[in-house]
């Protein structure tokens, strides 16, 4: 019978047995050679000797062999338990060599990650990287969750449909796009589609009330920290219904992907914080909950203080905010330390701030290195103390500026960076809602509003009228998911009144003609009866790299690019001679 490298057990001890795999490991004691063969279901144990042994020194890492022989019990002293193949090898009658490989540049016996090859060598030769065991884990892991998810949203009665990944450029709004230049259509371009959007809300139109797809997404972004060109998420859409039906759908669906996926029961429903909530506490529109630092407003409690860096701020109109973080400090064993604290004022630096102060709590009263800082503070200690709820061996991070909104932004990064090193979580998992979006920001270069998420977004009807007079007061259906302190999915209650949706378009800075050119087909579309409509979308890669406590998202995706977005298994992107461009696709040299 035909078996793969991860079935045979006891039970088959006597039977004759068809095997393929790759030769992973080999041993050769004298007379008598052994070989474990691996496949993605696991590893088994080969054993050559005679005739047979003579010709398989030609066999060498990574051949791939097929195997004839009959599978018998190990002794008791080479029983591997931690192989669930252990207790039985294949004793070989006869093997036919496929293939003969070269030698791998990296070994793929070694799960350490301490042990692994350099990121670019593992992409560059990612079909090696995937017979590891553990990116064998993460593959099957990946499809899994995706079934599990599929499966829920059927039961649930959501249809999967498919929508363009070519799709007209709207450049007036969102992230820069990928550009399709046309054949047929010498010098116009597609655009690769950043999401589905505005398809999922015409299969609304459409009367298509349940839609879902794992849809590929793309975006030509600055390389930054765990993002890719392109992406997987988990897109839906729905008719009639509110957030609450959407949220709840979606804690729903959560809770089966932890459970059968991870065997863990999470609890719903899920926690909800309010955006200016979430901001003026945590620093982000994300915050991390496993641990309970809050940013505290202590302008008031130091303005007494001789320390004259902060007084100075305080008399420009400016803030004082700080962090207490459980931290052992003074202890025998400190979590964080000087040199720690250190970096961390250089990185408030990088951020923006002119710097951060750091001081701890020792025997009821603020220490400080050097001492003098603390000195300054004597009159105001116990004040900022109780205010921060402050014990011994706590840190104190505490930083001044006359923008508030960079120094929350920036204690809102740096309490992110302190809790994870400290990781002294409540639970391992802490999932809530962030609702109550302003619908739009403004942009710091341009001073002109533009969309905190996307212009489909409907404004509450408490503040629609703001729309015109006051356009920082409009708050959008807007609700985003956090795990662990990453957004793992966002979405909203869409416009389908056209006026409103022009509406949008024109406080974002868009004139009639440019939303006739980019959106008049969606906004014509809204005048054939738009239902009540609503979404939401999951980053499948970062879902899968919370739910298995990885940092990397690249770790997930089969083919992933580095963090220049530069593929090293295939070079790409490349050039393309001038000579194509102009003959394949009407573009002169010189015009992009």
């Amino acid at each position: 019978m035909i078996v793969n490298c991860g079935q045979l057990t006891a039970n088959d001890v006597g039977k004759n047995v068809e095997v393929y795999g790759w030769c992973r490991y080999k041993r050769d004691h004298g007379g008598k050679l052994f070989i474990d063969l691996a496949d993605r279901y696991g590893i088994t144990q080969l054993v050559f000797e005679g005739k047979v042994n003579d010709r398989a020194s030609e066999l060498g890492k990574e051949y791939v062999i097929k195997v004839n022989g009959s599978v018998r019990k190990r002794s008791q002293e080479t029983i591997d338990k931690d192989n669930p193949t252990g207790t039985v090898e294949v004793y070989v009658k006869d093997y036919e060599l496929i293939n003969a490989s070269l030698l791998p540049p990296f070994e793929l016996i070694d799960e350490k990650k301490k042990f692994l090859a350099n990121e670019d060598l593992r992409m560059k030769y990612r079909y090696l990287d995937l017979r590891r065991k553990e990116m064998i884990k993460r593959v099957e892991f990946r499809d899994r969750v995706t079934k599990t998810i599929r499966k829920f949203l059927w039961d649930n009665g959501f249809m999967e449909l498919e929508t363009p990944t070519l799709v007209k450029d709207t450049y007036e709004t969102g992230s820069r796009t990928f550009l399709v230049p046309s054949r047929t259509n010498p010098g116009k371009f597609y655009a690769l589609a950043q999401s589905p959007q505005m398809y999922k809300q015409l299969c609304m139109i459409s009367g298509l009330d349940k839609y879902f797809q794992v849809a590929h997404a793309f975006r030509d972004e600055d390389p930054r920290e765990d993002r890719q060109p392109e992406h997987t998420q988990i897109d839906l859409e729905v008719s009639f219904k509110d957030e609450e039906y959407i949220q709840g759908l979606i804690e729903g669906l959560l809770a089966e992907v932890f459970e059968k996926s991870l065997g863990k029961k999470i609890g719903t429903p899920f926690k909800h914080m309010d955006y200016f909530y979430a901001m003026e506490n945590y620093g982000s529109d994300k915050p991390d909950l496993r641990f309970d630092s809050k940013i505290v407003d202590i302008t008031n409690e130091i303005a007494d203080s001789d320390y004259k860096i902060v007084k100075r701020v305080i008399e420009n109109k400016g803030k004082v905010r700080a962090v207490a973080f459980a931290a052992g400090f003074g202890t025998d064993k400190p979590i964080l330390d000087k040199q720690y604290m250190l970096r961390l004022i250089e990185t408030a630096k990088s951020l923006g701030l002119a710097g951060l102060t750091w001081l701890y709590v020792k025997n009821g009263v603020i220490a400080s290195e050097p001492e003098s800082i603390s000195e300054t503070l004597k009159k105001v200690e116990q004040r900022i103390i109780v205010k921060l709820d402050a014990k011994d061996g706590d840190v104190i991070l505490m930083c001044s500026d006359v923008s508030d909104q960079l120094l929350l932004s920036v204690l809102g990064k740096i309490r992110k960076e302190v809790g994870r090193k400290i990781g002294k979580f409540s639970n391992e998992y802490e999932i809530l809602w962030v609702d109550g979006f302003p619908l739009f920001e403004k942009d710091e270069v341009t001073n002109q509003f533009k969309p905190s998420h996307n212009p489909f977004t409907s404004p509450n009807q408490s503040t629609v009228r703001y729309m015109e007079s006051e356009p920082e007061k409009v708050i959008g259906r807007q609700y985003d998911l956090v795990i662990n302190g990453e957004e793992c999915g966002g979405g909203s209650i869409r416009i389908s009144n056209p006026d409103i949706q022009k509406a949008v378009f024109k406080t974002i800075g868009m004139t009639d003609e440019q939303i006739e050119r980019t959106f008049g087909f969606m906004v014509e579309a809204l005048r054939y009866g738009a239902p009540i409509h609503g979404g939401i979308a999951l980053g499948l890669d970062r879902l899968l790299t919370i739910l298995s406590n990885e940092s990397d998202i690249r770790e997930f995706i089969l083919f992933p690019k580095n963090k220049k977005y530069e593929s090293p298994i295939d070079g790409s992107p490349t050039d393309i001679n001038d000579k194509r461009l102009k003959d394949d696709y009407g573009i002169l040299t010189g015009q992009m």
